[in-house]
């Protein structure tokens, strides 16, 4: 359901609220009229039989599954006659049949108090700025201006903002070039190969989006299906749909600007002159200019505190740049992926196996009997390539728009290990995936090597501080043509105005920087990456750096990890780039505390940070930052206090909560242990003692509920089930972020390191089986005296243990095992759930869905009868409208 409908969407829910308002009336009305008559009545029979006459006589059915008023017709008239059917047995169906009038009233409250939250929501949305189309005519909304919205800290932040981007960052270009043709110069394949890496490269830019060849081919029509790795050069109705679609996902536009979007992608006479007029402008790009100029910006926040500066362009204009940006950034990635396979990206890994120890191991093991193809150092090769080369940029013109600097962003899902084969992954996927990865390389590393160093660090305000001369140096030198360098110029240079300033502010013209969630933006900054990427590669001997956008990892030996330092600041100082000191940091964990020593002194010297996760290098562990969360808590309190209706605040907790701080405490993985889920389980303890501490309650049900009956006139006896139902069933969809912990707990190891001794303990009884038939005589090479084993006689002892096991990464499958083990994340344990024919009807059969239901759903039949999972009459919900409200991205209050 699209966000344009919401004006209908509000009228429908209207009717239906009415329509229901009327239903209860009258159903209370029956339910009077039946129970005077009860009063009226003499005996219990016939107390019984009066209720009998009145569920006929209004159409009353039973909900409960032990009342069956067809048998009661039958044993009521027995009763008139037959002493043996006792006053108490009466009794209790007049008590059954006067709860299933009481179920009913039930069922209609509450779905008049969804009805009454969903209204009071349509008129409070969100904490933060609204969409007009929700705003009723009473809001007050628009008596807010900028100053009561905004804060202290986005004042200061846009003074910074400016002072980068208005501000021209001068850098030496001859001196990129020569650094870029110190790092790429002397790459060459081998003497068959006729270009250069290099020179394939450069060549793959100059044939981006050629024009003058292709714009004017015949119009073909492209399916979604096809999902073409090659770009097309100009518009069709698919490659429209795709690129709004895009703009929606980068979350560029908001407001009417973005109803408007939504609800083009319907319209196929629209699109159709749409496809004709952009690749009419696609024609003309050398005249191409922002329109209309000053671009007016505004500033959004986020959950990290941080606000982001967004161009609120014209639509058109948007869809136009994203097709633009798609095109550069899939061929740009193309370019780049073939570059890294074609040998002029190291592969050599720490403590390689050389030709003799390979002749040699070779010679005493027969093929296949030990070693594997799978192993670590490959596994680890295609995880980098696949998951960590250039992820902000697409593969395919129909992958997702991706923002790894995002932090709204969907909740975990813990049953899945997040490893891509062939697919694209999400931003949180990737960032979960490389918390997973860092951790197990840590763990294999300390007991393989003896110790693990790792290095974090990424760029001072990146985006808006990136050089235009550094960017225009880095495209020249990979073979971007002069026409598509003025275009990106004009691209880069706009001239801005921030919309809060008013009307009479003056324009100014963009200096430095990109522009936020622009796919052009992500491909004209990772194409400058990319040549840090390749420095790091080529100065470390074949060490990579992990990074997200501007967000950058390295680990591994304590050497490689300084020369990959020096890499990065060198990178840094010739683009004119800073190290952002907040997010830099590197850790040194030993195995053994008896060789503990300081990091070296070449490296920086703070502290490893993931989301709210520091590493403790004396233990080498993850452990919570217990300040960092309680500033969270402030700022979760405020912005809860801040919601004027019931669903935003439940929207609002779920974001926060069950995504933002799920999010930053890290996924439970193998590798992080049990003793990851109970530090997280404390953390959200802690989080609800320090939201409700003032509130007189303990947990988030308590003070929804107190806040039901401030507003809307409940009592206390609202079932927890009300809360945290699913919307199709009533309720209101409150996310528990202790279940995802509990749920993993049981299948996640006590003693991760155990996983990767019992690969060594394998290994060994490998080793002695091999040993023992070397020693006896068999499977020896027939030929004697090999060079490879640097021996004449056949007599040769076996390998000793140190060299069979040197090479584990190489060789072991048995580490290979353990090595994607720890990484994967811990299966969710499934609560029996007794009556799952009915839940599997009426809800999702996920863990999370079998856990709230296993919880809630005793409470909730009570009240509601045997089919009591619908706490409200379903067609008389609004859930339609809860859905188009719920798929609004949450503005967080300024």
């Amino acid at each position: 359901m699209s966000t344009p409908e919401l004006p209908t969407l509000r009228h429908v829910t209207e009717r239906k609220l009415n329509k229901l308002a009327a239903h209860r009336e009258k159903y209370e009305a029956e339910k009077r009229a039946i129970l005077d008559k009860v009063a009226s009545a003499g005996d219990t029979r016939a107390k019984v039989q009066a209720l009998l006459d009145g569920f006929e006589q209004y159409g009353v059915t039973a909900r409960q599954p032990d009342l069956s008023l067809r048998n009661l017709v039958h044993f009521n008239l027995q009763a008139r006659s037959d002493p043996s059917v006792c006053g108490s047995l009466l009794r209790e169906w007049q008590i059954k049949l006067e709860r299933e009038l009481n179920i009913g009233s039930a069922k209609y409250e509450y779905a008049s108090l969804f009805g009454s939250l969903i209204m009071e929501w349509i008129k409070y949305p969100s904490p933060g700025i609204v969409s007009k189309h929700l705003e009723s005519p009473s809001s007050d909304t628009d008596s807010l201006d900028f100053d009561q919205l905004g804060r202290k800290e986005m004042h200061e932040q846009q003074a910074q903002w400016e002072a980068h981007v208005f501000t021209k960052k001068k850098v030496d270009q001859a001196r990129i070039e020569a650094y870029l043709n110190d790092i790429f110069g002397n790459v060459r394949q081998g003497k068959k190969v006729k270009k250069s890496p290099l020179e394939d490269l450069r060549e793959a830019m100059r044939h981006v989006m050629d024009f003058k060849s292709e714009l004017h081919t015949p119009k073909h029509p492209v399916s979604r299906s096809d999902d073409l790795t090659t770009p097309e050069r100009r518009f069709t109705p698919e490659i429209l749909k795709s690129c709004i679609r895009g703009v929606l996902q980068a979350d560029l536009l908001a407001g009417q600007k973005r109803e408007a979007l939504v609800g083009l992608e319907t319209q196929s006479a629209v699109l159709d002159e749409l496809v004709d007029v952009l690749n009419m402008d696609l024609e003309g790009l050398d005249t191409w200019e922002w329109d209309p100029s000053p671009v007016p910006l505004q500033m959004r926040r986020q959950l990290n505190g941080k606000y982001r500066v967004f161009m609120d362009e014209e639509t058109h204009q948007a869809i136009l740049l994203h097709f633009i940006g798609k095109v550069w950034a899939v061929e740009m990635k193309k370019a780049f992926v073939k570059f890294y396979h074609s040998g002029a990206w190291l592969q050599t890994p720490f403590r390689s196996m050389d030709k003799k120890a390979r002749r040699r191991r070779e010679y005493f093991i027969p093929a296949g009997i030990a070693d594997s193809t799978l192993t670590v150092r490959d596994e680890r090769r295609t995880m980098y390539q696949e998951d960590y080369f250039m992820t902000q940029l697409p593969g395919k013109m129909f992958d997702d728009y991706i923002d790894y600097a995002a932090e709204d962003q969907d909740s975990p899902s813990s049953g899945t290990s997040g490893t891509r084969r062939g697919g694209a992954r999400s931003p949180l996927a990737t960032k979960q995936g490389m918390l997973r990865l860092l951790t197990t390389e840590m763990l294999l590393n300390t007991k393989v090597y003896g110790e693990f160093t790792v290095l974090q660090s990424d760029f001072r305000w990146f985006g808006p501080s990136l050089s235009h001369d550094a960017i225009f140096a880095v495209l020249k030198f990979l073979g971007v043509p002069d026409k598509w360098l003025r275009f990106f110029k004009k691209f880069l240079e706009p001239s801005l105005v921030f919309s809060h300033d008013g009307a009479d502010a003056e324009g100014r013209v963009r200096k430095c920087g990109v522009p936020m969630s622009h796919v052009l933006a992500d491909a004209l900054s990772e194409a400058l990456l990319f040549c840090l990427d390749f420095a790091v590669n080529k100065r470390t001997g074949g060490a990579n750096i992990y990074r997200f956008h501007d967000d950058l990892w390295c680990w591994g030996q304590e050497s490689t990890c300084v020369q990959a330092w020096e890499a990065i600041k060198e990178f840094a100082e010739i683009m004119g780039l800073e190290m952002n000191e907040e997010k830099t940091g590197a850790a040194l964990i030993v195995a053994n505390e008896n060789t503990s020593r300081a990091i070296s002194a070449k490296l920086p010297q703070g502290k490893i940070k993931w989301g709210f996760l520091v590493l403790d290098p004396s233990v080498g562990r993850w452990v919570i930052n217990q300040t960092d969360v309680d500033a969270h808590i402030v700022e979760l309190r405020r912005q809860l206090g801040a919601c004027r209706s019931v669903m935003a605040w439940v929207q609002a907790w779920n974001s926060y909560v069950s995504r933002f701080f799920s999010t930053n405490f890290g996924q439970p993985a193998n590798c992080l242990g049990r003793a990851h889920n109970d530090m997280i389980i404390e953390a959200f303890q802690r989080i609800q003692r320090g939201l409700f501490a003032d509130s007189g309650v303990a947990n988030a049900t308590e003070y929804l509920r107190r806040m039901l009956m401030e507003r809307f006139g409940t009592d206390d006896s609202v079932p927890d089930g009300f809360f945290y139902f699913p919307s199709n069933l009533g309720g209101l969809g409150l996310r528990n972020p202790f279940i995802a912990l509990f749920a993993t707990r049981p299948g996640t190891p006590r003693d991760p390191v155990e996983r990767i001794e019992r690969a060594f303990e394998e290994e060994q009884e490998v080793y002695e089986r091999l040993k023992e038939k070397w020693d006896t005589g068999k499977d020896r090479p027939k030929r004697l005296g090999d060079d490879a084993a640097g021996s004449n006689n056949a007599d040769d002892p076996f390998l000793s243990w140190q060299e069979y096991s040197a090479y584990r990464e190489e060789t072991s499958p048995y580490l290979y095992q353990a090595y994607r083990y720890l990484m994967e994340c811990p299966p969710e344990h499934h609560v029996d759930v007794v009556g799952s024919a009915q839940f599997n009807r009426k809800m999702e059969d996920t863990p999370y869905w079998r856990w709230i239901y296993a919880l809630y759903a005793g409470e909730v039949k009570e009240r509601f009868g045997g089919e009591g999972l619908q706490l409200g009459e379903r067609d008389l919900l609004p859930v339609g409208l809860v859905e188009v409200l719920r798929s609004e991205k949450v503005r967080w209050e300024g």
